[in-house]
């Protein structure tokens, strides 16, 4: 009778046994399929090759490369990898907040969805591509109506999408000073009414030819090649340029070209910068240049060792 009872025992917690692993894995199935639903992405991110942004007549197309990202639309020129980074980047963990309304017959323009503020498509590799609608409404917890794909559903979404669809082309294309590597250039050459500054790198040195017995300190002139590295133009400029005051011209000799700039200042305080190559005209960032404008070579100079100032008491003894 115990061995009988035992078995029954045996038996009951093999079955409860079984239930708990069942309840388990179908817990586990709800869960992946919640969060599944919840995923507002369905291409993958490292196949995301082509963005596309469309806002009543604007069209922004931006295309991956090998060599980086690059505009196609409404002009050709190289995109800024950073900005065209930190889009895909920042859409991919964006979420499904909730789904407000689905099935047929929805009232779009209840949601204001039958004229959406624009659209955002993603295209990848693999030939996918996912396209939102973003609605200029929001509702009472300021969260946006989408439509994914053209699907019959109304998503609320992040309303940061609306950000998104308001991008210009100048927050994606290229506005750098310096377009070229910084670290390929070997001569620098600054003239401003403070003088002329000319350096060059010999033997992984710089060295300043025209004042031989100047020793360079090596770190000063790195960040001065930070400095003309990260510059940056608020705005490319394609018309006629302010009338400007002469701050400074900058001469850089790299290994396969020469590249000049030209910089002024408008009557309402604006820097400008004509540059040669690639030839365009720029409206600078508050501040990136201003370095620039008053530097002189003594600037750049290695600080000597302070002298000792007293002897010691060993040394005076002798």
């Amino acid at each position: 009778m115990k061995l009988k009872g035992r078995t029954i025992l045996v038996i009951c917690l093999l079955i409860f046994g079984g239930y708990a692993v069942y309840d388990f894995f179908n817990e586990k199935k709800v869960e992946e399929k919640r969060a599944m639903d919840a995923r507002l992405m369905t291409v993958e991110f490292d196949q995301v090759d082509q963005i596309e942004l469309e806002k009543g007549t604007q069209k922004i197309v931006l295309k991956r490369t090998v060599d980086g990202w690059s505009m196609t639309e409404p002009l050709r020129d190289a995109a800024d990898n950073t900005a065209a980074d930190d889009f895909v980047k920042g859409a991919f963990p964006e979420r499904v907040i909730e789904v407000a309304k689905e099935g047929e017959g929805i009232e779009w323009a209840l949601y204001g969805l039958d004229k959406p503020l624009g659209k955002v498509t993603f295209k990848s590799t693999a030939g996918t591509q996912d396209v939102f609608e973003i609605s200029e409404k929001r509702n009472f917890e300021d969260n946006t109506f989408a439509r994914r794909n053209g699907e019959n559903r109304v998503l609320l979404v992040n309303s940061v999408w609306q950000s998104r669809v308001n991008k210009t082309v100048m927050d994606f294309r290229e506005r750098r000073f310096l377009r070229h590597k910084i670290a390929s250039v070997d001569e620098i050459s600054i003239k401003n009414d403070k003088g002329r500054l000319m350096i060059r790198r010999e033997d992984g040195k710089w060295l300043a030819p025209e004042k031989k017995d100047l020793k360079l300190d090596q770190n000063k002139v790195r960040e001065l090649l930070t400095q003309i590295a990260d510059a940056k133009a608020s705005e490319i400029v394609d018309g006629k340029l302010p009338s400007l005051k002469s701050l400074f011209t900058m001469e850089l000799v790299m290994k396969d070209k020469k590249w000049k700039a030209e910089v002024g200042q408008a009557k309402d305080l604006g820097i400008y910068a004509k540059v040669s190559e690639p030839a365009q005209q720029l409206k600078m960032e508050a501040g990136a240049l201003d370095r620039f404008i008053k530097i002189v070579l003594a600037d750049l100079r290695e600080e000597e060792a302070p002298k000792q100032q007293a002897m010691t008491a060993e040394q005076k003894e002798k």
